[in-house]
């Protein structure tokens, strides 16, 4: 079941990432982060250069993986997520294709 549930996430991530790709054709990706401190200094800069960017956020746990940690800490009567770490989030910044050296250069800095 273990094997299964893995599966499971890894397929709704994968297509995730296919989707979130069929609409962002026309910009190029400027970076990809856990981090949302990063990805807040990234913007701020993004914002200040006026430059316009284009944000993603994707869970690294599926649906299905997420209601099942709800379901067990509910029957075992523990606060979810108590003692350990909290859910992660991928996020995804885009820019348009022309922007895309000067976002590069002015976030490297």
């Amino acid at each position: 079941m273990n094997y299964l549930t893995e599966l499971v996430e890894q397929m709704s991530l994968w297509f995730a990432g296919e989707v979130l790709r069929m609409f962002t054709f026309l910009l190029k990706r400027l970076l990809i982060d856990t981090s949302s401190e990063e990805i807040r200094r990234v913007t701020n800069i993004l914002e200040q250069n006026q430059i316009k960017y284009e944000m993603r956020t994707i869970r690294s746990r599926g649906s299905i993986g997420t209601g099942m940690d709800a379901m067990s800490y509910a029957r075992s009567n523990v606060a979810m997520y108590k003692g350990s770490s909290q859910p992660t989030f991928v996020y995804y910044v885009y820019v348009r294709r022309k922007d895309f050296q000067r976002a590069l250069e002015l976030i490297d800095k």
